[in-house]
């Protein structure tokens, strides 16, 4: 068996199950074929076949050119087999290399896990190569064979990203479907610094449970490892939910009022003024086939135990697995109590019989990520199992442990965790209670800081959830530090699994885990410096929201991305300051700056805050944060209760003298008259905001302005008027440089031109409108691919719509946008009807109907040139009896099957 640095070798047949249930007697002489040929490969190229699984073979070689060549020769003499007698037999490789512990002619490991994984995202008749590998075999690559580059794939390890590769030879299908990673699966995954080590039997008992049971709740006490076991399942199940795996985060709220909306944000459903969101969220998940993964429910749990009676009651087809230190005490709950990690007996403990503990293991696995020459020994390998003894087998405790090798020697760690125990117990051997052990070791680890590290790392725990070297600098740094210093500490503190660093996106962020924020609160409330600690806290994020705002005039885009990074500080921070009682005027100057946060698909929740402030909030003493709550009131409200909070912050504004606001306001106030078809007085109102934008610069303000004016005159019947202003609006948007209203002002005039008879206009003006949000807005751009598929209808086309539409359905899907849904499959149905096939077309237009009554959806003019045509094309063929039985069938689909019947067209 090599050992040390290994290429592993992993394959199965794609299929196999259904092949054997359909051609039981052929299925056994062509896989022995299929062995005999593998393993003639392996053989030849020097690799030692270590275990078989059914048709799965796990191979080990010295080097990865060895590995890479057993793989090509195998596929070869595969594909010129026969096996027609079970419909083909195609298998898929993986190939990876690193470090694995070898014992009893079997490997164990990270590196083995990974393989496994990166082999399960290709097809059959395919080889993928992780970066490792490529990296080592590519000088000696086989002759005709090359290395396809296919990118950056997460695999179901959820650990970093792994760039994967395809080896491609001569004779050898080269074109494959997208790889099943978890990039082609919806779902919002974290991913996790650290491999997934030591529960691997929990992961199978969840999977097993979850497949019997709707409800399932994972009970543990804190540290034990419930959050990382419940994301594992929910990856390795991704592909039972169509309809995706959504983690929501509960630890870092403490209102039970925003369970459902940071649910119903997490989902991707617009909260809808007027509308309780726990009571959107059940009919939203009827038709869907997902599961939802609450984590940390304990301090809000009579909350989620209520919204998950309404989701199972409602949806069927929906799982949910819950993370608790209680479980809910619900009907139907399944309950699987977690335990520690197993821990080693005291008798065997050589380093082969010790990693066969998931504790050992993982002590293992963490102390090499910080020493990477760490290995167990004869001598090493009794300590490290009296360490996980010590340690009640408690991950966290592990983990924290581990992370001190890099200082210290594995006798001398078990030393100093001794004496740190039998201070606690009075000098005895006794066992510490399991739930004071964790304690104990953070203890421990805290104690070992030096005072300028005890400070930050106390000081985070005012973060309710990720955060920045900035905020991390302006709110806990200490009197005189900057950046560098604090950047110092924080790494400090991630050496030493305090801190979690995430480096993956464009800019670092930093989060404590729920047990050590916990004691770092605890720290931080003994010290008492929690309330000024969470006044620096609140008032830095008012700054930030004050002057995202301002930005947001001129930076389009990056208002809501850079919100929702810091959405869970700002919901603590309105908690502080407004549900607490700390700081009405900070908490109000919050809420209002957030107006636009809110507006995308948290409306419930910005009025809850917006209100909460405006009872709180002296008028007569703070008239300019009445009036920004007035005027984000106005935005998130409809009808008379928009006119009034719009014509109350315009009296606020004009009586501080801030005209630029009280023109804002004034956009407001002209849109809830366009709303009530008081279309005279909406001209003027724009017309006064555009006075008012243009004296104080806003450009952005104006163009909008100028948008609106242009659909006020629309509306009013003067075409010619309307459509001068939509080029001045286009033009004032583009001169901005606002992507995102230039596309919108392009889709209004494609919507114009189509309304005026004039789809070839339309479709030009439309398709540079999804031109310029390529990539960027995929909400807007389903709502325009969709429209683009009605014009190349209008025009004779079908071929360009059903495209248009098909792309319109995927960015709605990817952006959660039911409207845009429901729009793209009825277009569909209409191709479908115009060729005939009217029972399809039926269908189809049954589940929309059912959608668009659900979701209180209004058709607008396209949709309604769209619903026209198609119900006609229908009664063409069909009587009223054959529509409402075929619609009837439709019903009753679940979105899935209205996406793959749609995509049948």
């Amino acid at each position: 068996m090599p050992t040390g640095t290994v290429t592993f070798l992993f394959s199965d047949i794609e299929g196999s199950t259904q092949r054997w249930e359909r051609h039981q007697d052929a299925m056994r002489t062509a896989v022995a074929r299929h062995e005999q040929i593998v393993n003639e490969a392996v053989t030849r190229h020097g690799g030692f076949v270590f275990k078989t699984l059914g048709d799965a073979f796990c191979v080990a070689f010295a080097t990865a050119p060895q590995a890479v060549g057993a793989a090509i020769d195998a596929q070869r003499a595969l594909a010129e087999e026969d096996f027609e007698l079970v419909d083909g037999l195609r298998v898929r490789i993986g190939l990876h290399t690193g470090h694995a512990e070898e014992r009893n002619t079997d490997y164990f490991g990270p590196t083995v896990n990974r393989v496994a994984r990166l082999m399960s995202i290709g097809h059959g008749g395919q080889v993928l190569l992780s970066a490792t590998t490529r990296d080592l075999a590519h000088a000696d690559l086989p002759k005709d064979t090359s290395l396809v580059d296919l990118g950056s794939h997460r695999l179901k390890d959820l650990t970093e990203p792994e760039h994967v590769w395809q080896l491609n030879g001569h004779g050898l299908p080269s074109e494959f479907p997208s790889l099943r990673s978890l990039n082609a699966l919806p779902h919002n995954l974290p991913i996790k610094r650290t491999t997934f080590v030591g529960r691997e039997r929990d992961v199978a008992d969840v999977k097993d449970l979850l497949a019997r049971h709707h409800l399932l709740t994972l009970a543990g006490s804190g540290g034990v490892g419930k959050t990382r076991l419940a994301v594992q399942a929910g990856a390795e199940i991704l592909d039972r939910f169509p309809d995706g795996v959504w983690f929501v985060d509960l630890a870092p709220i403490s209102d039970a009022e925003l369970v459902a909306s940071v649910t119903s944000q997490v989902l991707g459903i617009s909260q809808k003024v007027g509308n309780r969101v726990d009571e959107s969220i059940p009919p939203w998940l009827e038709h869907k086939k997902l599961l939802l993964i609450f984590d940390n429910c304990e301090h809000v749990l009579e909350t989620v135990a209520a919204l998950a009676v309404s989701i199972l009651r409602a949806a069927p087809d929906v799982r949910i697995l819950s993370t608790s230190r209680q479980v809910l005490g619900i009907g139907d709950e399944e309950v699987l109590r977690l335990r520690s990690l197993e821990v080693p007996h005291q008798t065997d403990v050589t380093p082969s019989k010790v990693l066969e503990f998931g504790s050992v293991g993982l002590f293992v696995d963490r102390a090499r990520s910080v020493d990477k020459s760490f290995a167990l020994t004869d001598n090493t390998a009794p300590i490290v199992a009296d360490i996980c003894r010590r340690l009640d087998g408690i991950p966290l405790a592990i983990e924290l442990a581990a992370a001190r090798v890099k200082v210290l020697s594995i006798p001398n760690l078990a030393k100093r965790l001794d004496e740190r125990f039998k201070v606690l117990t009075g000098g005895s051997r006794e066992v510490l209670p399991r739930q004071k052990t964790l304690s104990a070791l953070i203890d421990w680890s805290y104690d070992l800081l030096d005072p300028k590290e005890q400070l930050l790392f106390r000081n985070l725990g005012i973060f309710a959830g990720g955060f920045g070297l900035e905020a991390a600098t302006s709110v806990c740094g200490a009197e005189g530090s900057d950046e560098i210093d604090v950047l110092d500490l924080l790494a400090s503190l991630t050496d030493k699994s305090l801190v979690i660093a995430d480096t993956s996106g464009e800019h670092e962020r930093y989060h404590l885990l729920e047990s050590t924020r916990a004691y770092a609160l605890d720290k931080l409330t003994a010290s008492n410096q929690r309330d000024r600690m969470a006044r620096r806290h609140a008032e830095f994020f008012r700054d930030k929201a004050q002057a995202t705002a301002e930005r947001y005039n001129t930076e389009f885009f990056s208002w809501p991305a850079e919100v929702e990074l810091d959405l869970d500080d700002y919901r603590g921070a309105l908690e502080w300051t407004l549900t607490q009682g700390n700081d009405a005027t900070v908490g109000g100057t919050i809420a209002g700056q957030l107006s636009s946060m809110w507006r995308r698909g948290l409306a419930v929740e910005g009025r809850y805050w917006i209100l909460l402030a405006l009872e709180r909030v002296d008028e007569s003493e703070q008239p300019w944060v009445a009036a920004r709550l007035w005027h984000a009131l106005g935005v998130q409200s409809a009808g008379k209760q928009k006119l009034e909070a719009a014509e109350r912050a315009v009296r606020l504004f004009e009586s501080v003298g801030d005209v630029r606001w009280a023109g804002y306001a004034r956009i407001s106030l002209g849109r809830a008259l366009l709303d009530m078809g008081r279309y005279e007085e909406a001209s003027q109102e724009y017309s006064r905001a555009l006075s008012a934008v243009r004296a104080s610069g806003d450009r952005l303000r104006a163009a909008i302005c100028l948008h609106a004016l242009a659909s006020v005159e629309w509306m009013v019947g003067d075409r010619g008027r309307a459509g001068d202003l939509f080029a001045e609006s286009l033009a004032a948007h583009q001169a901005c440089g606002d992507e995102e209203g230039t596309a919108q002002v392009q889709a209004d005039m494609a919507e114009f031109e189509f309304a005026e008879g004039h789809p070839d206009q339309a479709l030009r003006l439309a398709s540079r409108a999804a031109e310029t949000l390529r990539g960027k807005n995929a909400r807007s751009s389903s709502f325009i691919h969709v429209n683009i598929a009605v014009y190349h209808i209008a025009l004779g086309d079908s071929n360009g719509g059903r495209q248009s539409a098909r792309e319109g359905l995927h960015l709605a899907r990817q952006a959660r946008v039911e409207q845009s849904i429901a729009n793209g499959l009825q277009h569909l149905a209409l191709i479908s009807a115009l060729r005939g096939e009217s029972g399809p077309a039926a269908q189809l237009l049954g589940y929309v109907d059912a959608q668009n009554k659900l979701l209180g959806l209004e058709r607008q003019f396209t949709e309604k040139w769209s619903y026209e045509r198609l119900t006609a094309a229908l009664r063409d063929k069909l009587g009223d009896a054959e529509i409402a039985a075929f619609a009837a069938e439709g019903v009753a689909w679940s979105e899935d099957q209205a996406f793959e019947e749609a995509l049948k067209v």
